[in-house]
Order: structure tokens, then C-alpha cells, then sequence
């Protein structure tokens, strides 16, 4: 079994997006990337750098942030902990403490930063793993789904960040959240069951995949469509499906609508709200959760 498989993807200066399903890989390659599984073939090079030969000097290069907060001592204030990670970097006490503070106030928790990480919303708790993540600032930023259980404020503030970051550094980020991908994302790759299956810009991969809404008989929809299925409207079901998707299927009407980048995920990776197979129940020509 392969985690990964046949896997290119280059990060230049910007911000570059990986999604795709759970288990898709998202999270088995950002690893790789940070040296800490090493790949059975191929390699990665991080500024030159080859993983698999030169792991102590890639490290150096590559910040991560990690979907887990249990990188944190919970008694320790949040600058307590900054300072610590600092020192393995081997900077001295006044540089670490002096790189704590100003991490502490780029990421908008000055207010915080005397606080024990026991009392941090999850929010918060993110947003010091992006600081502990800046300590050696680093010219490659590894972010693991960064707005993951956080809520909106936290999340704009952390789209916020991660864009300002992209300016003057890589930064390759997962993320289930199309909303973080379209505002941070310059470039997108889609990763299914180990492969990356497309990849883009979000304004060609929305070109390339442009909807269409489309009326069509319950009987006359093939199952593999199912998953572009978004409503049910006076006894028909209501498509929104890539163009190329509908040429050969008889519909009641159809017209253009603006495609998102949740309509491409669909579209690649069959899956998504949109699947409304869950909902379907046959035994009455209804629609219920099941």
C-alpha cells in the first residue's frame, strides 16, 4: 500500500495549496516534506537540499505547523513556550525572548502572551503554532490545516496572516476549506488517493471546470453523477456539474453558472456537501438523512 505515489509538485515564493479527501495523503506528504518520514522512493529538495541526504540542513530551512496542539507545555504561558522552542534553535536567551515578543504580537496575541496555554481557545492555540513555527524564520512555511476546528474571526485572522507570510517566503498549505484556499492560495494541487490527480491556478482550474446547473428526470441520472446532485425541484433533481459532464445526458434545461473552487473539488475528487447520495431514500421518491 502507498501513502503517496508518483507525487511532483514544486513550491516557488508563494503560497501553493494541497487538497483532496481525508486520507487523500495531504498530510503524509507534508511530512515527507519535513523530513520526518522519510520516502521509500524519489526525494524532495528543499532549497537545494535533498530530505533523504541532508535532513539536519532542510530542517533549518522549513517552519511547520502541525494540526496538533500538543506541541505546548499547557503551564507554561504562551511566551514561555515560544522562548523555550527558541533556544533549540540555539539562539540565546535575550534573542529568544526578544523573537518570542515580536512573533507574539505578529500573531495578535499580545494581549495573551503572559497567559498559560491551558487558558488559549483553540484559535488562539493555532495562532501560537504559527509563531512557534516563525521562531528561525524560515523560508518555507509547512502549514497543516490551519484554520481546522477554529472559529470565523480566528480564521479570517489566520487567512490574514498566512497571506501576509506568502509574500517573502514558500508556503505550502492542506486545508479542507475552499474559503482559506480562494483567499490564499496562488496555486492549487489536488491530491486523490496518493496521486495528484490536477493542479492549477483557482481562476484556470474554475475555467477549466466552468458549471453548469441543469434540470434532469430522477430515472435518467447514471449513479455517477449522483455526487452533482444539489437539490430536488419540482419532481426533477437539480445538477451542478462541469459542462462535459452533461454533453451526453438528456436534460430538462440547463444553463451557465459561476463555478467555485467546491465545484471543482467535486467535480475531481467526488466528495463534498454536495454529495447528496447520502440523503437519498428510494423507497418513497423522497429525501431524508440517513
Amino acid at each position: 500500500m502507498w501513502a503517496l505515489r508518483d507525487v511532483n509538485l514544486k513550491v516557488d515564493g508563494s503560497a501553493v495549496a494541497v487538497i483532496g479527501p481525508n486520507g487523500a495523503g495531504k498530510t503524509t506528504l507534508i511530512k515527507v516534506i519535513a523530513t520526518l518520514v522519510e520516502p521509500t522512493t524519489g526525494d524532495v529538495l528543499v532549497n537545494g537540499l535533498s530530505v533523504r541526504r541532508k535532513a539536519r540542513e532542510v530542517r533549518r530551512q522549513i517552519g511547520l505547523m502541525t494540526v496538533s496542539d500538543r506541541v505546548f507545555y499547557f503551564r507554561l504561558t504562551g511566551f514561555e513556550n515560544l522562548v523555550f522552542y527558541a533556544s533549540l534553535y540555539d539562539l540565546s536567551l535575550s534573542e529568544a525572548k526578544s523573537r518570542a515578543r515580536e512573533l507574539i504580537s505578529i500573531v495578535g496575541l499580545d494581549e495573551w502572551g503572559d497567559v498559560q496555554v491551558m487558558k488559549y481557545s483553540l484559535g488562539m492555540m493555532r495562532r501560537l503554532a504559527l509563531a512557534r513555527a516563525l521562531l528561525h524564520d524560515p523560508s518555507v512555511l509547512l502549514l497543516d490545516e490551519p484554520t481546522l476546528g477554529v472559529d470565523v474571526v480566528s480564521a479570517r485572522k489566520m487567512r490574514e496572516l498566512v497571506r501576509e507570510l506568502s509574500r517573502d517566503r514558500a508556503v505550502l498549505f492542506t486545508s479542507h476549506y475552499m474559503k482559506d484556499v480562494e483567499e490564499i492560495a496562488s496555486y492549487i494541487y489536488v491530491i486523490k488517493e496518493g496521486r495528484i490527480v490536477e493542479s492549477g491556478t483557482p481562476s484556470s482550474l474554475k475555467s477549466k471546470y466552468s458549471m453548469l446547473e441543469a434540470a434532469v428526470s430522477r430515472n435518467s441520472l447514471p449513479e455517477q453523477l449522483w455526487r452533482y446532485v444539489v437539490e430536488e425541484r419540482d419532481g426533477s433533481l437539480i445538477l451542478r456539474a462541469p459542462q462535459q459532464e452533461l454533453e451526453n445526458l438528456d436534460v430538462e434545461w440547463k444553463r451557465k453558472v459561476e463555478t467555485s473552487l467546491e465545484d471543482v473539488y467535486v467535480a475531481l475528487v467526488g466528495e463534498g456537501k454536495m454529495d447528496v447520495r447520502l440523503y437519498q431514500n428510494r423507497r418513497r421518491g423522497g429525501w431524508t438523512r440517513q
